[in-house]
Formats: C-alpha cells, sequence, structure tokens
C-alpha cells in the first residue's frame, strides 16, 4: 500500500511538475510568447501557438514570467513630390518653360516578424502588448521615412524614371524595405500613382547647359591663358628695361 502511495505521490508531482513547467499554457491562438526569467533573462526560442516546449526554471516560484504579444499588420500611406536635379537651371538655360516635377504614391503594410520578439524584448524593454503597439508605431515611422529617400532617389535616376512603372517601382521599394528591416514579414507595396515629367526634354535641356557649361570652361582657359601671356612679357619688358 504504501509503494502504491508513494508512486502516485511520485505521478502528482511529475505531473505538477509538467505542467507549471510548459511555457505554452499562457500563449492563445493567434500570439507568441516570449519566456523571461530571473535567474535566465530572456529566453531565445520562441513561444509558438501549439508548441509543447518544458522548462526547468518555469518550476522556481516567481522566477518565470510568459510574455504574451500579438503583432498586428501596420498600413502608411506615403508621397514623394519633388522636381529633378537642377530642373529649374537646365530649363532657364535652354530658354524653355517645363515642368520637371514627379510624384509617387505608394501604399505600404508590413507586421513585425515572431522570431524578432526575444531580442526585442532584451534590447527595447518589450514587457506587454501596449509596448509593443509603441515599438510597432515608431518602426512604422522609420519605414516611412526610409521609404520616402527612397523613391526620392529613384526619382533623381534617369535610368529608373525611364522605364518607372507601377510594378517595377513596387518591386524595387519592397527589395529595398526587405533588406534594410529584416524583423518585419509580410510586406506589401503598392503604387497608387507614378506622375513623371518629359524626359527627353529634361535630358536635352540639362545636355544644353552642360554644353554651355564646357563653351564657358573653354572660353575661360583661353582667356586666362591670354592673360597669363599678357603677363610675361609684361615681366620680360620690365627686365629688359633694368638691364638697359
Amino acid at each position: 500500500m504504501k509503494n502504491v502511495i508513494g508512486v502516485l505521490l511520485v505521478l502528482i508531482l511529475a505531473g505538477a511538475a509538467f505542467f507549471f513547467g510548459w511555457a505554452q499554457l499562457p500563449v492563445p491562438p493567434g500570439s507568441y510568447g516570449v519566456l523571461r526569467s530571473k535567474t535566465h533573462g530572456v529566453d531565445t526560442a520562441l513561444i509558438r501557438e501549439g508548441e509543447v516546449r518544458w522548462v526547468w526554471y518555469k518550476l522556481i516560484p516567481a522566477n518565470a514570467q510568459t510574455l504574451v504579444f500579438t503583432p498586428k499588420p501596420l498600413t502608411r500611406q506615403v508621397t514623394a513630390a519633388g522636381s529633378l536635379p537642377g530642373a529649374e537651371t537646365y530649363a532657364m538655360a535652354a530658354g524653355i518653360k517645363a515642368d520637371f516635377s514627379y510624384e509617387i504614391a505608394a501604399s505600404l503594410s508590413f507586421t513585425l516578424k515572431g522570431d524578432a520578439l526575444p531580442s526585442l524584448v532584451r534590447t527595447r524593454e518589450l514587457s506587454d502588448q501596449e509596448s509593443l503597439e509603441r515599438y510597432e508605431k515608431t518602426a512604422a515611422d522609420t519605414i516611412e521615412a526610409f521609404a520616402l529617400e527612397r523613391l526620392g532617389a529613384y526619382a533623381g535616376e534617369d535610368t529608373f524614371l525611364a522605364g518607372l512603372s507601377k510594378s517595377t517601382a513596387a518591386a524595387r521599394l519592397t527589395e529595398d524595405i526587405s533588406a534594410a528591416f529584416p524583423d518585419i514579414e509580410n510586406f506589401s507595396c503598392v503604387i497608387r500613382q507614378a506622375k513623371y515629367p518629359d524626359l527627353a526634354l529634361y535630358t536635352m535641356a540639362r545636355s544644353l547647359y552642360e554644353d554651355y557649361l564646357g563653351s564657358q570652361r573653354a572660353l575661360l582657359r583661353t582667356e586666362l591663358a591670354a592673360q597669363a601671356e599678357r603677363n610675361i612679357n609684361s615681366l620680360f619688358r620690365l627686365g629688359s628695361q633694368f638691364r638697359s
């Protein structure tokens, strides 16, 4: 009888140890868990829905806490507008009135990767859903600023603008953002508007301006050379006067 009771006690204790050491219990569907403990810090292994993982130090009372997060999709609307580099100068030099402005508008959406959460809990001190949402907003602001910078940079490239279409612009922006922000996933970029100027006219105006600068440089070199020759002749004449 004592042996039976002993076995039952062992089974009960083992069951309790398994239950309290099971890290998955507090994680609801659609969410992720990050285990943080006083003895081991932040566990680098993400807790996923339906994943069974037993952690021994969770048995220590008040030692470990499972932080639950639910990353949500974020959407931003960005618009980059301006004029091509040197547009006003080129138009003035060519003596034409032309609008060399551009506008590219896009819709961006993404979700924070669940795998990034353990690192963010450690480095950004995330502790609950509210702190996660604050971080997501900051990340979205950063990505929006990056997208605006890239769209503006694209507009300054003749080769890009010459073949600009909504699909090529979206593909390039997606590639650049995905490379710059590896902690996001499900990234989507939709170009809603892609307005750009007459590139042939812009190229012609720039060419005329560059030709003008070239001729001015050549003229300046000729004048400088002539002035230098005059200065040398003056020195020779002055030297001859002293010798005589």
